[in-house]
């Protein structure tokens, strides 16, 4: 899959969905979306879908590197993989409600497992995703983030 790379903070460009009218007025100017997944192919593939009229795209393929990101410029919502290497999504996760507890964070996972999704929820997630996932419900669960994230701000 050729994706532009994420070099200097961001990528621009518009999804389809995105020309219908009803998108213009959710999405802001400005709303910077930070994915965080070691699977290379799911960070295109997600890169690609949120490129888009509005939206400012950066990626992180473990959690250490998602600080980094969070701290040089704060996202709006967080999609965090649970497993990473040197980091993983939960210690990620109370790091960056450390950081800022307004950022909106989804956490992705490969596997339903209760307990860690009940502790994700316990220390900040907004929400969780399942892989694979419908792209439709993420983007419901994206508008409900920025929804709470703006009240917060």
């Amino acid at each position: 899959m050729n994706v532009p790379p994420t070099v200097g903070g961001g990528i621009r460009g518009r999804r389809p969905s995105e020309q219908h009218p009803r998108f213009a007025a959710v999405v802001k100017p400005g709303t910077r979306i930070l994915i965080v997944d070691d699977e290379l192919d799911l960070l295109d593939m997600l890169t690609t879908y949120f490129l888009g009229s509005n939206y400012e795209v950066d990626t992180a393929t473990n959690g250490t590197d998602a600080l980094v990101a969070v701290t040089r410029q704060r996202p709006n919502v967080v999609l965090l993989d649970i497993h990473m290497p040197r980091m993983n999504g939960i210690e990620a996760l109370k790091e960056i409600m450390k950081i800022d507890q307004s950022i909106a964070v989804i956490m992705v996972t490969g596997n339903l497992d209760l307990p860690v999704t009940v502790e994700a929820i316990r220390n900040g997630a907004f929400g969780y995703v399942p892989k694979p996932f419908d792209l439709r419900y993420l983007d419901h669960l994206i508008a409900a983030c920025l929804g709470r994230s703006q009240r917060l701000r």
